[in-house]
């Protein structure tokens, strides 16, 4: 159940990067860019400015070769790897696993600290410490001993077991989803509202309110294909079309399941292919499988399943840091220390070390001979070069296709399926959450106005972090709001998106979530507030369309052609694998790094 967790490559750190539109010129970096918070991550929430016109530069061909002029660092590393997601830290970890005596490995990441969208936003209320994601939540607890995820977790020295919040004795009882993405459709509990005719339903799915079309949606268990091919006959249609055409369902069912699968995967139902939904568990697939599926009720989420670092899966990048480059954060190889520990970033980028990371280097072209590969970097407004064995690029496919020189015809055309759409991520702090415990929510969806969902959740809690969970203490409600347009292309609904978010300055954001908040929760919300930190993402999940997983007209799959390595490069972005994830991250970086150890071998 890993469909929560989205996006990780680092470089979808350029955001709207690669929109033909152009940010507006008369907003200043702290208009656009917003308060960041606290601590080490305070400079870099989200897409920031400094990040956006850099990646709009590569896009507007600023640096072909022709042009450059780079400083060469008389680097020589075995090993360069762009980007420091998810995916490029995976990379980087097989690679130290790997490596022979004397190889080195250099990252080079655009942002200001490692992560890509496994980051976090920090800030202080009313002295309370309270910690949310940037972007990707969510994992799970490994059950098999032969899989790959057991074997990291054994590895990074992860436990398996967390300890929660205490809801306080005397209050209501109330439900909390322990990460911001399980309420959406696959956890039913009676603390999970629906804002319904301007009033609030608890516990949607017992209510009289369901329609008969959504109930069959989420719990019918027909068979629509009899061949044992029926992942491929998915990816032939949009889930919209087999919502309405073989299922049989009204248009109701598609325009509620818009913004989850949007939540998920980037867009909605009429421009995502069927076996995109089915990757992340939406239903109307129950018949293809004997499992139970979703939705689950909250009593019986397992003790392995739905699990969040306080900060989302900026603790899995962490854990891979420390992994990597032990004293880029300070204290010992536990639990807390590894969360919470100040990031050394001196540490990072130490002469000598057998991994390196070099931060704030936006990479601008990768060229290649028969001997040996050569990257150019911008950092401080200057270009550097260095020197590979090998490349791996674990960034966003939408810059790869633009820095790497001499690239393939076949992958030209290939990255030409990757379409990417935006999200928004709001973590807003309050003084206390009253308004929703008066309601009895600690989670809520509507279905029209400015984003669709929001929560408090129960925390992670560690000796070093120990906030306080009551109504009337601070704490964080977390929006995902994706930007989704039904009806337009693929490629518009992206594009619209991204303009909307250029074109919008943090002060009108804050001015849509304030007046979000008055209309669902009343004024008692708005005057709770005490801080927001807004993350853009702009290209944060690419749109498999019908033919991404298996190809059209016998023609191979786009993430196929793309997975192939080109000399001395190997292409390791998360998007491969449709829905974007953790695991299936780490998984590509491993992949990347095997088939450049393959070509030498």
């Amino acid at each position: 159940m890993t469909r929560r967790d989205f996006f990780n490559g680092v470089l979808i750190g350029a955001g709207s990067a690669l929109s033909r539109a152009a940010p507006p010129a008369q907003f200043r970096a702290a208009d656009w860019d917003g308060p960041g918070g606290i601590g080490d991550y305070a400079s870099s929430n989200g897409n920031t400015w400094k990040v956006l016109e850099a990646a709009h530069r590569i896009r507007d061909g600023r640096y072909s070769s022709a042009s450059l002029a780079a400083e060469d660092t008389r680097e020589l590393f075995d090993l360069v790897i762009v980007g420091g997601g998810m995916s490029g830290l995976g990379a980087a970890f097989y690679f130290q696993r790997g490596r022979k005596p004397g190889q080195s490995c250099l990252i080079l990441d655009n942002h200001r600290i490692f992560g890509g969208e496994s980051k976090q936003n920090e800030m202080m209320v009313d002295g309370q410490r309270l910690l949310g994601p940037q972007g990707a939540n969510e994992f799970d607890i490994p059950t098999d001993p032969a899989g790959d995820a057991w074997q990291l977790f054994e590895e990074l020295r992860i436990p398996r077991r967390f300890q929660y919040q205490e809801w306080p004795a005397g209050l209501r009882p109330l439900e909390f989803d322990r990460t911001n993405y399980g309420f959406h459709h696959w956890v039913h509990a009676a603390s999970f509202g629906h804002f319904v005719d301007g009033r609030w339903v608890r516990d949607f799915w017992r209510s009289e309110q369901v329609p008969a079309d959504l109930k069959k949606w989420k719990y019918h268990r027909e068979r629509y294909y009899p061949g044992a091919d029926w992942r491929r006959w998915l990816d032939t249609m949009t889930y919209q079309h087999y919502l309405e055409r073989v299922m049989g369902l009204s248009g109701e069912v598609s325009r509620y399941a818009h913004p989850i699968l949007a939540g998920a995967v980037g867009l909605g139902c009429d421009a995502l292919s069927a076996y995109a939904a089915h990757q992340v568990g939406l239903p109307g697939f129950q018949g293809f499988s004997n499992a139970p599926g979703f939705p689950i009720e909250f009593e019986q989420v397992p003790e392995t399943g739905w699990h969040m670092f306080p900060g989302g899966n900026s603790g899995f990048a962490r854990y891979f840091i420390k992994a990597l480059i032990p004293d880029a954060i300070s204290g010992g190889n536990e639990l807390d220390p590894i969360l919470h520990g100040g990031v050394r970033f001196a540490a990072l980028d130490r002469r000598g070390a057998p991994v390196r990371m070099r931060l704030g280097s936006t990479v601008v072209r990768v060229e290649q001979t028969r001997d040996i590969a050569t990257v150019t970097y911008e950092i401080n407004g200057k270009l550097r070069r260095v020197q590979a064995r090998g490349v791996v690029l674990a960034g966003g496919s939408w810059v790869s296709r633009h820095i790497v020189g001499d690239l393939p015809a076949e992958k030209r055309e290939a990255f030409q399926h990757f379409s990417h759409s935006a999200v928004l991520v709001m973590n807003v702090g309050v003084r206390h959450w009253r308004f929703l415990y008066d309601l009895g929510l600690t989670a809520a969806r509507w279905d029209s106005g400015f984003g669709f969902s929001c929560n408090v959740r129960r925390q992670m809690i560690l000796p070093g972090y120990r906030p306080k969970l009551s109504p009337d203490a601070p704490n964080l409600i977390t929006f995902y709001i994706p930007l989704y347009y039904p009806g337009l292309p693929a490629k518009e609904q992206g594009a619209k998106g991204r303009q909307e978010m250029f074109s919008t300055p943090f002060a009108g954001y804050e001015e849509k979530i304030r007046g979000e908040m008055r209309r669902l929760f009343g004024q008692p919300a708005v005057d709770a507030i005490a801080g927001i930190i807004l993350n853009r993402w702009g290209h944060a999940y690419v749109n498999p369309a019908p033919g991404f997983y298996f190809g059209v007209d016998g023609r191979p799959a786009p993430p196929e052609v793309i997975r192939k390595p080109f000399g001395r490069i190997t292409f390791a972005h998360s998007e491969l694998n449709g829905h974007q994830f953790w695991l299936g991250a780490i998984r590509e970086g491993r992949r990347a790094v095997n088939q450049l150890a393959d070509a030498r071998s």
